[in-house]
Formats: C-alpha cells, structure tokens, sequence
C-alpha cells in the first residue's frame, strides 16, 4: 500500500514537472555583440607615482600606460606638458627629463571636457610651476578656470562671468592674465568681451565688450569685423591682439591695460596674395621676454587647387611694425596643408613638407633640406597626420602626429636640430 502511494506521489510529481518544463517562456535569444569605440591609443609613457612629487631617480616607483595626446608644449630644454580627452576626462602630463619619465598633473575627472584643449587659447602656462586651464560651458555646466601655483600638483577652481566661447588666453606672469570671449561668429566677424584679472584668475573683471552699448565703459573697443588669431601682453599695460578678416591680417593694440584699442600698422599688400581666396593669419610669436622680436605665419589659400602658401610677417619693435618676408617653399597640398612653418627666432626655423624637414637660417629667405630621418619618414606612413610641430631650442623640438581615424597618435622628439628623431 506505501509503495503505491509514493509511486502514486512520485507520479504527480512527474507529471507536473514534465509540464512545467513545456509551460515555460522560452529562454531570451543572446544578444548580438554591440559594436565599441576604437580605443585611443599612442605611444606608451613611463608615469611616475603620485607620491614621488615627479622627482626622478632609478628606485622612484613607475608604471607604464598607453594614452592618445592632441597637443603640447615645451616650456624648456627638459620641461614640457602634452595631453588629451578621454571619456570626458582632460589628462595631461608633465615631463622634466625629455620624457623619459611624466607625471600626470590631470585635475579632477568631475571637471568633465567635451572637446580637447588647445594651447594659447584653453590652457596656458607661463612656466613649469604656474598654469591655467579654461573648461568652457556647455549644456547645464558653467565656464571655469582651473589654475595651479605647484605644477599641477594641486589645482583651484573659479567661475568665469561669462558663458560664450572662449577665443585666446594669455598671462604674463602668474598674477596677470586676459581671456577674450566670443559670440555672433561667422567667418569673418564675431563679437568680443575681454576680462583681465591681477590675482592669478581667481577673479575676473570686463574690461572691453563691443556689441551692448556701456557709459561707464569706453568706446574704443576692438571692433566686431575680424576673427581674433592671438593675443600678447608685453606688461599689464601694453598688449594688442591680431585678427583674421579674409584679406590681409589687422591689429589693436592698447597701451593703458585693454580699457581702449586702437588700430596698429597696416599690413602691405604683396604679388603673392593676389588670386588667393583667403589669407590665412596665424597667431603671434614673440621670441624674447620684452616681446619686442616675434613672427606670424600668413598664408595663400587657394580652395580651387586645395593649397596653401606660407609666407611670414616679422617684427622688431614690439609690433609697432611688421615686414613681410617671401619663404619661397612653395605651395603646400594635402592633409598637412594647414601646418605653417615654425621659428626659434628672428632667423632660425623648420618647415615639414611630406615626410622631409627643412631649416632656415636667413629668416626665411632660403631654405636647406635635412637628412631624411628613417624614424620620422616610417611613423609618417603609420601616423600621417601632423598635429603640431615647435622647437624650444636650436636642438630640442616635439613634433606630435596621429591618424584621427583610428584615434592614434604619437610624439617624436628631437635633440639635434631636427636631424634625427625618437619616439618619446
């Protein structure tokens, strides 16, 4: 009779486990692989720790990491910074031993970057211990400027009274600094605001806008009519800054601390801009501390043929004046068309055209082809793209390259003159 029951029993329970089984939802089809962002990627970096205080020696902790850079800057023969956006994230990295070893000086990833910044016009440092970094506003964030006194090893936040984009940063010492804004812009004309700050940029006060009518500000503004391309302060009072208008480049310049502007010399017209359909106006360089002896490139563009042509203005009184002088490199055409020639000085310079270097010593009236280098001509073919190239002395240079889109990059360095070249 018991075994009846418990056959009985285990019969039941067959029966409702079989159905059971038939009665369930059919397990969900596995979801097809989601396609990823290509990684950013680039020549790996020896970073020192945190708690080494960037001081290199043969027992100092280190650890090594693969990271995409968009721009950098030498600040001396040793000392420089390179860095780049990842997820949101500004990384940057500073080296003093010509990048054998960096130290990331990166502030807090909760500053969240949505585009990379860029030198002279987002981030700034007027030597290796004092340096500015503009996140500029988007969406339901604020613009505010990061600023460190230590090299990166801290950094303090302040806003900014102004939410349109930002167009040039300049400092000429850790106390003083100007940060220009823009709005309205179109190709050859934008409105303009100018802050300035005497505490290092914990505080900014306007000191020139040109579109809304002020009585207790004066009227001889920088006018809405050209691009600003760049912007230099000799000392808290003199400074000027250029513009691009599609013709020929234009200057103000203010000698009682940007509270008025006033037009600087007229460029002359030369035979090598006649036929071109825009003359393109870099941003100035000023080679010494009084910034009395610096240059800008200009260049012929022609849409037709997809070229540029580079040319120079030069001066030696501060601005007050400009010369133009004819390179004679020819026309550049490609992907690195936009890459003018850099100078050291009032003499000597480099010009990249393809994968061959050339140096000038005459200003550059005449110019000699290096050596091919075997390192720079193969990272070319990997990496054809130049991103930026500066040389801090007649032997140091960077040059940065990258293939955008495979989200790569790179950074040669050179201790010879542009002779040979490494990866760093």
């Amino acid at each position: 009779m018991g075994f009846r029951v418990l056959g009985a029993v285990f019969t039941v329970f067959l029966t409702l486990l079989i159905f059971s089984a038939c009665s369930s939802p059919p397990p969900e089809p596995s979801q097809p692989p989601q396609p990823t962002e290509a990684p950013e990627e680039g020549q790996t970096i020896t970073l020192i720790t945190p708690d080494a205080k960037n001081v290199n020696n043969e027992n100092t902790p280190k650890y090594q990491i693969q990271t995409r850079l968009t721009d950098f800057r030498l600040l001396n023969d040793a000392i420089g910074l390179a860095w780049g956006v990842t997820k949101n994230e500004l990384r940057i990295y500073m080296t003093k031993d010509n990048g054998e070893t960096w130290s990331n000086i990166s502030p807090s990833a909760n500053v969240q970057f949505l585009s990379n910044p860029v030198y002279g016009k987002d981030i700034l440092f007027t030597d290796p211990s004092n340096g500015w970094i503009i996140r500029s506003a988007s969406g339901l964030t604020e613009t505010v400027v990061l600023r460190t006194t230590d090299g990166g090893s801290s950094w303090k936040v302040s806003s900014f009274p102004d939410a349109n984009a930002i167009s040039s940063i300049y400092f000429n010492s850790p106390d003083y600094g100007w940060l220009m804004t823009s709005w309205d812009a179109k190709a050859t004309k934008e409105s303009k605001a100018l802050y300035a700050t005497s505490d290092g940029g914990a505080t900014w006060s306007l000191v020139m806008q040109n579109e809304q009518y002020n009585p207790n500000l004066p009227n001889n503004t920088i006018p809405v009519s050209g691009v600003i391309t760049g912007m230099v302060f000799k000392d808290i009072s003199h400074g000027f800054v250029t513009m691009q208008t599609g013709a020929l480049p234009k200057i103000y310049m203010t000698k009682d601390g940007a509270a008025t502007w006033n037009p600087g010399p007229e460029f002359l017209v030369n035979d090598q801009f006649r036929g071109c359909d825009k003359v393109i106006t870099g941003e100035p360089d000023f080679f010494d501390k009084g910034s009395l002896n610096g240059w800008m490139s200009v260049g012929c563009q022609k849409d037709k043929e997809g070229s540029i042509t580079y040319n120079g203005y030069f001066t030696a009184n501060g601005g007050e004046n400009w010369k133009f002088v004819s390179f004679g490199l020819g026309t550049l055409t490609g992907i690195n068309r936009h890459i003018p020639p850099t100078f050291l000085n009032s003499r000597l310079g480099w010009a990249l055209k393809q994968d061959v270097l050339y140096k000038t010593t005459n200003q550059g009236k005449t110019w000699t082809a290096l050596p091919a280098s075997s390192v720079l001509k193969s990272k070319l073919v990997d990496y054809p793209e130049i991103v930026k190239l500066q040389f801090i002395s007649s032997e140091v240079g960077w040059l940065l390259i990258e293939k955008k889109e495979d989200r790569k990059s790179i950074l040669l360095q050179t201790t010879n003159g542009g002779l040979s070249w490494r990866v760093m």
